[in-house]
């Protein structure tokens, strides 16, 4: 029998595989380069290697595309023989697997924790549930699943710090910044190239309002997060654009846009969720985007017929974007794929019907300058938004509408109302004190005497 780098069992003939297998799952610990490849050079090395097809199919899955997941089903298909003379681990993690594929997301979530209580130190199990713990909006176990199986890892272990990194999200996403901050810097620290903690920390110091603070973390950890290889420098950068724009320095959010999105080679959903949220934000502050709108509306466009419907998530930024760029008939075709998701009965529905839709509905009506049913929409799904996942820093692209649309509509105690709750978990930054002065009544004119 053969074991991979952290003692789990393994299906194969040549141990020559196991170093493309294990590629695999560095790129996918460090989003350093593809992971595929390798997978496909370890079963392309030994064709009856099980857990390379069950991994590569997770891996797949944990994109979290329609297209992505049709891939993750080809794998499995084409790895069956392998499959049916695997280890009990190796099947279960393929039967996760088809469960995504399946859209029975929540029970894809158990099967990997079964793993994780008889396999704990299986990184590709762990990695996988964190992300849809992520997808699902489950703050919880984004924290507690690596708690669980922390104790079973150690620092000889090859992936330890990826583990810490994933820890350190979880806490962050549970409030629990202090925590958060001291594992993220200890796992950028041991491993040199984890930019999901470098992301964990930049959330520390976003939710804090540390503006300056987080600016030169990226400066300081750049050769960790960014690069051509690195398929999460987007992500980060988007923070850094956040950062400006804390600042009211709309030009450099631009830049980091054109920069960073503009023409995106990576044309993949969570890289336009990021174009669109950001642009939106901008919107609201009142900066011109409207022609960076239409090409980003048409990536969302080209995606629509394979990708509507399949995670609502998604579906919210794409209407977020047709609405940015005034294209009626396409916000119409994903309000409708909305309605038709909500109407259905896998773990997306929920999503659908209960956030998704609300909110999609909600931006429409603040692009046809319907404020105050704009306003009253979004404050309807603010507080459960979480369902639809995505973590604080991107749901509250929900509460920024909330305001500006209670503004618009003249109703200033509403937009004082959430404008205060930002003041206070942010006293230091200067968006929500400019919010503030937004949303105070206009000045009373003093009555001037008459002239007799």
């Amino acid at each position: 029998m053969h074991q991979d780098a952290r003692g789990n069992t393994v299906t194969l003939t040549n141990p020559k595989a196991l170093e493309a297998y294990e590629r695999g799952l560095y790129a996918f610990q460090t989003y350093r380069g593809d992971p595929i490849a390798p997978f496909d050079e370890a079963i392309a090395a030994d064709d009856g290697f099980a857990a390379a097809y069950a991994t590569k199919a997770l891996v797949l899955c944990a994109y979290f595309e329609r297209r992505f997941i049709d891939a993750a089903a080809a794998t499995l298909a084409a790895g069956r023989a392998a499959l049916e003379r695997a280890t009990p681990r190796e099947r279960a993690i393929a039967q996760a697997a088809r469960l995504i594929v399946a859209g029975e997301w929540h029970g894809a979530v158990r099967a990997l924790e079964r793993i994780l209580v008889e396999h704990p130190r299986d990184i590709a199990a762990l990695q996988a549930a964190h992300l849809m713990d992520f997808y699902r909006g489950d703050a919880l176990n984004l924290r507690n699943r690596a708690a669980r199986v922390l104790p079973a890892w150690s620092r000889s272990l090859p992936g330890y710090a990826y583990v810490l990194g994933l820890h350190a999200f979880g806490l962050e996403e549970c409030n629990q910044y202090p925590e958060a901050e001291r594992a993220g810097r200890r796992a950028v620290e041991l491993s040199g190239d984890d930019s999901w903690a470098v992301h964990a920390v930049a959330h520390v110091m976003e939710m804090q309002g540390r503006i300056a603070e987080g600016l030169a973390w990226y400066d300081s950890t750049r050769a960790v997060w960014d690069g051509a290889d690195n398929g999460f420098a987007f992500h980060n950068a988007w923070h850094t654009a956040l950062y400006a724009m804390d600042r009211g320095e709309h030009a450099k959010a631009l830049s980091v846009f054109d920069a960073r999105f503009v023409n995106n080679a990576a044309d993949i959903a969570l890289v336009r969720i990021d174009a669109t949220a950001l642009l939106w934000r901008l919107m609201l502050e009142g900066v011109d985007v409207a022609s960076r709108f239409a090409p980003v509306a048409d990536l969302w466009e080209r995606a629509l017929d394979g990708e509507a419907g399949f995670y609502a998530f998604n579906d919210f930024h794409a209407a977020l974007a047709f609405a940015g760029a005034g294209r009626p008939e396409a916000l119409g075709r994903v309000r409708a794929a909305l309605g038709r998701a909500a109407a259905g009965s896998d773990d997306n529905a929920r999503m659908a019907r209960e956030v998704a839709l609300p909110a999609c509905e909600g931006a429409i009506a603040y692009r046809e300058r319907r404020y105050a049913e704009a306003a009253q929409k979004m404050l309807a799904v603010r507080d459960g938004a979480s369902a639809f996942g995505g973590s604080h820093a991107q749901r509250d692209l929900i509460t920024l509408t909330l305001i500006d649309a209670a503004r618009r509509a003249g109703d200033l105690p509403l937009a004082r109302h959430y404008v205060n709750e930002r003041l206070v978990y942010k006293p230091a930054s200067a968006w929500g004190h400019r919010l503030a002065a937004a949303a105070m009544p206009a000045p009373k004119t003093p009555l001037q005497p008459s002239v007799q």
